[in-house]
């Protein structure tokens, strides 16, 4: 019975506590509020940027292990996002997974870098999963 709590309590441990920040950058509020609810009932340290030309500010003091951006947004794009973290050897370890419903976004999300993509509209499983599997 000890044991059993023990190994419980290291798996929350493992994927609550420890668990680095997730930040989500899309200037469509509803759609960071939905993530964010989402993330923060699985567990996950969640951080929300609506203005795309302030993320850069919140990357240096919150320091994620994982962005999940838009592709289309005003004023910076997350194809521009991508290429900017991916070619900073100080931000280049963190993972990105990008969204999108445009047609073309996987032939873009490939060429900037991206490392998983998510389909608009999408299920909440594979929200959960593929940010379980980037979180490892």
């Amino acid at each position: 019975m000890i044991a059993e709590f023990f190994f419980w309590i290291f798996q929350i441990r493992e994927k609550h506590i420890f668990c680095m920040k997730i930040l989500i950058v899309d200037d469509n509020r509803e759609i960071c509020q939905l993530i964010e609810s989402i993330l923060l009932s699985e567990g996950y340290d969640v951080e929300s940027c609506y203005n795309p030309l302030e993320f850069k500010g919140i990357l240096k003091k919150s320091k994620p292990k994982l962005i999940i951006t838009d592709l289309l947004m005003h004023g910076y794009d997350g194809k521009t996002l991508t290429i900017d973290i991916k070619s900073n050897p100080q931000t280049q370890h963190i993972k990105i997974m990008m969204m999108s419903a445009h047609p073309d976004a996987v032939k873009l999300m490939e060429k900037a870098g991206v490392d998983d993509f998510l389909t608009k509209p999408f299920e909440i499983d594979d929200l959960v999963n593929k940010v379980e599997f980037l979180m490892k």
